[in-house]
Protein backbone atom coordinates (compact mmCIF):
# COMPACT_ATOMS: atom_id res chain seq x y z
CA UNK A 1 0.00 0.00 0.00
CA UNK A 2 2.38 2.84 1.07
CA UNK A 3 4.42 1.81 -2.05
CA UNK A 4 1.33 2.32 -4.68
CA UNK A 5 1.24 5.74 -2.49
CA UNK A 6 4.54 6.50 -3.53
CA UNK A 7 4.58 5.53 -7.12
CA UNK A 8 1.52 7.53 -7.40
CA UNK A 9 3.00 10.70 -6.04
CA UNK A 10 5.23 12.17 -8.39
CA UNK A 11 7.14 14.46 -5.77
CA UNK A 12 7.74 11.40 -3.95
CA UNK A 13 8.51 8.88 -6.25
CA UNK A 14 10.85 10.81 -7.97
CA UNK A 15 12.60 11.56 -4.93
CA UNK A 16 12.62 7.63 -3.90
CA UNK A 17 14.15 6.81 -7.16
CA UNK A 18 16.54 9.76 -7.05
CA UNK A 19 18.19 8.44 -3.49
CA UNK A 20 17.96 5.12 -4.12
CA UNK A 21 15.10 4.61 -2.25
CA UNK A 22 13.05 2.66 -4.23
CA UNK A 23 13.09 0.83 -7.59
CA UNK A 24 11.06 0.13 -10.48
CA UNK A 25 10.24 -3.25 -9.45
CA UNK A 26 6.93 -4.38 -7.04
CA UNK A 27 7.98 -5.28 -3.56
CA UNK A 28 6.17 -8.85 -3.57
CA UNK A 29 7.59 -12.02 -2.70
CA UNK A 30 8.46 -14.09 -5.68
CA UNK A 31 8.81 -11.85 -8.52
CA UNK A 32 12.11 -12.35 -10.15
CA UNK A 33 13.22 -14.82 -12.60
CA UNK A 34 14.14 -18.32 -10.80
CA UNK A 35 18.07 -18.90 -12.84
CA UNK A 36 19.11 -20.33 -9.91
CA UNK A 37 16.91 -22.99 -8.24
CA UNK A 38 15.89 -22.65 -5.01
CA UNK A 39 13.41 -24.50 -2.27
CA UNK A 40 11.63 -23.02 0.73
CA UNK A 41 12.93 -24.97 3.61
CA UNK A 42 15.52 -25.67 6.24
CA UNK A 43 19.07 -25.10 5.01
CA UNK A 44 21.09 -27.99 3.58
CA UNK A 45 25.03 -28.34 2.43
CA UNK A 46 24.60 -28.36 -1.21
CA UNK A 47 23.95 -25.85 -4.36
CA UNK A 48 20.55 -24.78 -4.04
CA UNK A 49 19.12 -21.58 -2.49
CA UNK A 50 17.06 -22.11 0.52
CA UNK A 51 15.04 -19.57 1.85
CA UNK A 52 12.52 -19.70 5.25
CA UNK A 53 9.65 -18.38 2.86
CA UNK A 54 9.28 -16.93 -0.90
CA UNK A 55 12.37 -14.82 -0.89
CA UNK A 56 11.72 -11.10 -2.47
CA UNK A 57 13.35 -9.97 -5.40
CA UNK A 58 16.37 -8.33 -4.05
CA UNK A 59 16.85 -10.86 -1.53
CA UNK A 60 16.87 -13.79 -4.10
CA UNK A 61 19.21 -11.95 -6.47
CA UNK A 62 21.48 -10.98 -3.85
CA UNK A 63 21.39 -14.59 -2.51
CA UNK A 64 22.68 -15.76 -5.75
CA UNK A 65 26.21 -13.87 -5.42
CA UNK A 66 26.64 -14.12 -1.26
CA UNK A 67 26.58 -17.37 -1.86
CA UNK A 68 28.62 -17.83 -4.68
CA UNK A 69 31.42 -15.61 -3.24
CA UNK A 70 31.51 -18.24 0.35
CA UNK A 71 33.00 -21.00 -2.59
CA UNK A 72 36.65 -21.39 -3.70
CA UNK A 73 36.90 -20.23 -7.13
CA UNK A 74 36.86 -23.99 -8.39
CA UNK A 75 34.00 -24.94 -6.57
CA UNK A 76 31.96 -21.55 -7.41
CA UNK A 77 32.57 -22.53 -11.18
CA UNK A 78 30.56 -25.89 -10.07
CA UNK A 79 27.97 -23.81 -8.38
CA UNK A 80 27.32 -22.16 -11.65
CA UNK A 81 27.31 -25.20 -13.76
CA UNK A 82 24.68 -27.09 -11.54
CA UNK A 83 22.29 -24.55 -11.90
CA UNK A 84 22.93 -23.69 -15.45
CA UNK A 85 22.70 -27.50 -16.52
CA UNK A 86 19.05 -26.75 -14.47
CA UNK A 87 18.10 -23.53 -16.86
CA UNK A 88 16.44 -24.52 -19.62
CA UNK A 89 17.29 -20.93 -21.55
CA UNK A 90 20.90 -21.06 -21.67
CA UNK A 91 21.41 -18.31 -23.43
CA UNK A 92 19.00 -15.57 -21.28
CA UNK A 93 20.99 -17.75 -18.02
CA UNK A 94 24.61 -16.21 -19.10
CA UNK A 95 23.54 -13.02 -20.04
CA UNK A 96 21.60 -12.67 -16.58
CA UNK A 97 25.01 -14.10 -14.83
CA UNK A 98 27.50 -11.81 -17.49
CA UNK A 99 25.42 -8.39 -16.54
CA UNK A 100 25.31 -9.30 -12.75
CA UNK A 101 28.75 -10.44 -12.46
CA UNK A 102 29.84 -6.85 -14.09
CA UNK A 103 27.73 -5.02 -12.53
CA UNK A 104 28.58 -6.46 -9.09
CA UNK A 105 32.38 -6.57 -9.32
CA UNK A 106 32.42 -2.52 -9.67
CA UNK A 107 31.65 -2.64 -6.34
CA UNK A 108 34.75 -5.25 -5.20
CA UNK A 109 37.87 -4.26 -3.60
CA UNK A 110 40.79 -5.03 -5.84
CA UNK A 111 42.97 -7.77 -4.81
CA UNK A 112 39.77 -9.46 -2.81
CA UNK A 113 38.60 -13.09 -3.01
CA UNK A 114 35.51 -11.73 -4.48
CA UNK A 115 36.86 -10.15 -7.19
CA UNK A 116 39.25 -12.56 -8.05
CA UNK A 117 36.05 -15.12 -7.88
CA UNK A 118 33.74 -12.64 -9.94
CA UNK A 119 36.71 -12.40 -12.49
CA UNK A 120 37.10 -16.46 -12.60
CA UNK A 121 33.24 -16.66 -13.29
CA UNK A 122 33.04 -14.24 -16.18
CA UNK A 123 35.83 -16.08 -18.04
CA UNK A 124 33.61 -18.64 -17.46
CA UNK A 125 30.99 -17.13 -18.80
CA UNK A 126 32.45 -15.78 -21.98
CA UNK A 127 33.86 -19.68 -22.65
CA UNK A 128 30.09 -20.66 -22.47
CA UNK A 129 28.79 -17.82 -24.54
CA UNK A 130 31.52 -18.34 -27.34
CA UNK A 131 30.93 -22.42 -27.73
CA UNK A 132 27.10 -21.62 -27.22
CA UNK A 133 27.21 -19.55 -30.54
CA UNK A 134 29.42 -21.95 -32.47
CA UNK A 135 27.16 -24.70 -31.32
CA UNK A 136 24.23 -22.80 -32.94
CA UNK A 137 26.34 -21.45 -36.16
CA UNK A 138 26.73 -25.61 -36.76
CA UNK A 139 22.86 -25.81 -36.28
CA UNK A 140 22.39 -23.58 -38.97
CA UNK A 141 25.01 -24.60 -40.78
CA UNK A 142 23.65 -27.88 -41.31
CA UNK A 143 19.79 -26.64 -41.53
CA UNK A 144 21.06 -24.49 -44.33
CA UNK A 145 22.96 -27.35 -46.49
CA UNK A 146 19.91 -29.76 -45.74
CA UNK A 147 17.27 -27.84 -47.28
CA UNK A 148 19.53 -26.72 -49.92
CA UNK A 149 20.08 -30.11 -51.02
CA UNK A 150 16.34 -30.67 -50.90
CA UNK A 151 15.28 -27.47 -53.34
CA UNK A 152 18.04 -28.96 -55.48
CA UNK A 153 16.67 -32.56 -55.57
CA UNK A 154 13.66 -31.72 -55.94
CA UNK A 155 14.11 -29.29 -59.19
CA UNK A 156 15.85 -32.25 -60.52
CA UNK A 157 13.28 -34.64 -60.46
CA UNK A 158 10.69 -32.45 -61.84
CA UNK A 159 13.16 -32.00 -64.95
CA UNK A 160 13.61 -35.34 -65.61
CA UNK A 161 9.45 -35.84 -65.12
CA UNK A 162 9.55 -37.53 -61.83
CA UNK A 163 6.26 -37.43 -60.14
CA UNK A 164 6.61 -35.29 -56.91
CA UNK A 165 3.28 -35.82 -55.26
CA UNK A 166 3.37 -36.47 -51.00
CA UNK A 167 4.68 -40.12 -51.44
CA UNK A 168 7.74 -38.49 -52.85
CA UNK A 169 8.26 -35.65 -50.54
CA UNK A 170 9.94 -38.17 -47.51
CA UNK A 171 11.62 -40.10 -49.75
CA UNK A 172 13.47 -36.63 -51.54
CA UNK A 173 13.82 -35.30 -47.55
CA UNK A 174 15.48 -38.27 -46.47
CA UNK A 175 17.89 -38.39 -49.49
CA UNK A 176 18.68 -34.93 -48.38
CA UNK A 177 19.69 -36.12 -44.84
CA UNK A 178 21.76 -38.45 -45.80
CA UNK A 179 23.80 -36.57 -48.33
CA UNK A 180 23.79 -33.60 -45.93
CA UNK A 181 25.06 -35.96 -43.25
CA UNK A 182 27.98 -37.44 -45.27
CA UNK A 183 28.96 -33.90 -46.52
CA UNK A 184 29.17 -32.71 -42.86
CA UNK A 185 31.87 -35.01 -42.46
CA UNK A 186 33.67 -34.80 -45.53
CA UNK A 187 33.88 -30.51 -44.64
CA UNK A 188 34.45 -31.01 -41.36
CA UNK A 189 37.96 -32.94 -42.45
CA UNK A 190 38.63 -30.25 -44.80
CA UNK A 191 38.21 -27.36 -42.09
CA UNK A 192 40.45 -29.60 -39.62
CA UNK A 193 43.48 -30.02 -42.15
CA UNK A 194 43.09 -26.61 -43.88
CA UNK A 195 43.71 -25.40 -40.31
CA UNK A 196 46.06 -27.77 -39.41
CA UNK A 197 48.40 -26.25 -42.79
CA UNK A 198 47.72 -22.46 -41.84
CA UNK A 199 48.78 -23.42 -38.41
CA UNK A 200 51.97 -25.10 -39.60
CA UNK A 201 52.42 -21.89 -42.34
CA UNK A 202 52.08 -19.44 -39.79
CA UNK A 203 54.72 -21.31 -37.24
CA UNK A 204 57.59 -20.78 -39.74
CA UNK A 205 57.23 -17.17 -39.20
CA UNK A 206 57.49 -16.82 -35.83
CA UNK A 207 60.71 -17.31 -34.62
CA UNK A 208 60.20 -17.53 -30.71
CA UNK A 209 60.49 -20.70 -29.30
CA UNK A 210 61.25 -20.75 -25.43
CA UNK A 211 62.35 -24.04 -24.38
CA UNK A 212 61.17 -24.95 -20.75
CA UNK A 213 63.52 -27.04 -18.79
CA UNK A 214 61.35 -29.01 -16.39
CA UNK A 215 58.26 -29.62 -19.00
CA UNK A 216 55.96 -30.42 -15.23
CA UNK A 217 56.28 -26.48 -14.64
CA UNK A 218 53.60 -25.58 -17.82
CA UNK A 219 51.29 -24.87 -15.38
CA UNK A 220 53.14 -22.71 -13.39
CA UNK A 221 54.21 -20.54 -16.08
CA UNK A 222 50.48 -19.56 -16.93
CA UNK A 223 49.97 -19.19 -13.49
CA UNK A 224 52.94 -16.91 -13.81
CA UNK A 225 50.88 -14.82 -16.49
CA UNK A 226 47.80 -14.92 -13.94
CA UNK A 227 49.24 -13.18 -11.42
CA UNK A 228 50.91 -10.73 -13.59
CA UNK A 229 47.59 -10.13 -15.28
CA UNK A 230 45.86 -9.30 -11.62
CA UNK A 231 48.34 -7.80 -10.82
CA UNK A 232 48.07 -4.05 -9.34
CA UNK A 233 48.96 -1.50 -6.61
CA UNK A 234 47.92 -2.04 -2.50
CA UNK A 235 44.64 0.81 -1.75
CA UNK A 236 46.20 4.07 -0.63
CA UNK A 237 44.28 5.30 2.45
CA UNK A 238 42.14 7.47 0.64
CA UNK A 239 40.73 4.34 -0.72
CA UNK A 240 42.64 5.04 -3.92
CA UNK A 241 44.27 2.36 -6.04
CA UNK A 242 47.80 1.97 -8.09
CA UNK A 243 47.64 1.49 -11.52
CA UNK A 244 47.65 -2.23 -12.64
CA UNK A 245 50.54 -3.54 -14.71
CA UNK A 246 48.43 -3.85 -17.37
CA UNK A 247 45.35 -2.20 -18.98
CA UNK A 248 44.31 -4.90 -20.41
CA UNK A 249 44.94 -8.76 -20.54
CA UNK A 250 42.55 -11.81 -20.74
CA UNK A 251 42.90 -15.16 -20.86
CA UNK A 252 42.73 -14.85 -24.55
CA UNK A 253 45.66 -12.89 -24.69
CA UNK A 254 47.86 -15.54 -22.41
CA UNK A 255 46.98 -18.44 -24.44
CA UNK A 256 48.53 -16.53 -27.71
CA UNK A 257 51.45 -15.12 -25.73
CA UNK A 258 52.20 -18.95 -24.63
CA UNK A 259 51.57 -20.72 -28.25
CA UNK A 260 53.79 -17.81 -30.20
CA UNK A 261 56.56 -18.04 -28.19
CA UNK A 262 56.54 -21.29 -25.93
CA UNK A 263 57.70 -24.60 -27.57
CA UNK A 264 55.55 -26.79 -25.14
CA UNK A 265 52.36 -25.14 -27.11
CA UNK A 266 53.69 -24.31 -30.70
CA UNK A 267 51.63 -26.27 -33.13
CA UNK A 268 48.60 -26.50 -30.60
CA UNK A 269 45.01 -25.31 -31.51
CA UNK A 270 44.45 -21.85 -29.74
CA UNK A 271 41.31 -23.24 -28.43
CA UNK A 272 42.94 -25.99 -26.64
CA UNK A 273 45.90 -23.59 -24.99
CA UNK A 274 42.76 -21.55 -23.78
CA UNK A 275 41.36 -24.76 -22.39
CA UNK A 276 44.29 -25.56 -19.92
CA UNK A 277 44.80 -21.61 -19.10
CA UNK A 278 41.38 -21.65 -18.04
CA UNK A 279 41.72 -24.64 -15.87
CA UNK A 280 44.60 -23.45 -14.57
CA UNK A 281 43.04 -19.94 -13.68
CA UNK A 282 40.64 -22.12 -11.96
CA UNK A 283 42.23 -24.28 -9.79
CA UNK A 284 46.17 -22.75 -9.35
CA UNK A 285 44.72 -20.01 -6.83
CA UNK A 286 43.14 -22.25 -4.58
CA UNK A 287 45.74 -25.08 -4.69
CA UNK A 288 48.93 -23.32 -4.96
CA UNK A 289 49.64 -21.68 -1.43
CA UNK A 290 52.59 -20.44 -3.28
CA UNK A 291 50.54 -17.97 -5.31
CA UNK A 292 49.56 -15.44 -2.80
CA UNK A 293 53.33 -15.36 -1.82
CA UNK A 294 54.00 -14.71 -5.83
CA UNK A 295 51.44 -11.81 -6.09
CA UNK A 296 53.09 -10.45 -2.98
CA UNK A 297 56.45 -10.49 -4.15
CA UNK A 298 55.64 -9.27 -7.51
CA UNK A 299 53.52 -6.07 -6.25
CA UNK A 300 56.72 -5.12 -4.41
CA UNK A 301 58.71 -5.78 -7.37
CA UNK A 302 56.51 -3.27 -9.29
CA UNK A 303 54.52 -0.92 -7.32
CA UNK A 304 57.04 -0.71 -4.14
CA UNK A 305 54.14 -1.91 -2.00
Amino acid sequence: MLRNYIMNNSFLRNGGLLFGEIDNYPNAPGNFTPYFRYEIGPYQDNYTLYFRKLPKQKLYYNYIFLKLWAYNPQDAIKFIENHYADYPDKKDFLLFLKRQLQHRATGLKKGSDRLSITTICLDWVEEELNSLKDGQRVIAYNQFIRQDLTFIIKNELQQIGSPSDANTAPSVESLADRISSGLQGKLDSILENTESKIMALTDKYETSNIQLINIALKDKLIGLFLCLRDLAGKPSRKGKTTDSLFSNMDLHDIAQILRTHFAPYKGIKIDTVERQVYKVNSNFRSENPAYPELSKALQKYFFNS
